[in-house]
């Protein structure tokens, strides 16, 4: 039987996040992002706090991003993407360590999410 986490408002703004590829779009996604927040009874919108988790989100698409060139990017690659490219442990340590407000796990699953909708697919 696997235990399921409960659901912080940390993950509920970086899921949505995950998928916001332009500034342009940040009014739609503060949108989802309250509306998310309002369901799961997660908390009030708090601006400072998603600008963090955004601020998050696009350090972890700069590193996704430059692939190979990353310093995360692991010599384990093969011919195909694949989740062990990236060092999301070191990634995790050292992203946890910039980001002391965000939970570890949190960050952990957002950086496993990312690469998978970003680099793998």
């Amino acid at each position: 039987m696997t235990q399921t986490r409960k659901l912080t408002y940390e993950d509920a703004v970086l899921t949505i996040l995950a998928r916001e590829f332009s500034s342009t779009e940040t009014k739609e996604t503060e949108a989802k992002i309250k509306r998310k927040l309002r369901e799961k009874k997660l908390g009030k919108y708090d601006p400072q706090r998603v600008n963090r988790l955004r601020h998050l989100k696009d350090v972890v698409q700069t590193e996704v991003e430059k692939c190979d060139k990353s310093k995360y990017y692991s010599n384990f690659a093969g011919e195909f993407a694949d989740m062990k490219d990236f060092d999301t442990l070191r990634m995790t340590e050292d992203f946890a360590a910039a980001f002391p407000e965000v939970p570890k796990q949190s960050i952990n699953e957002f950086i496993e999410y990312f690469i998978y909708l970003h680099y793998i697919r």
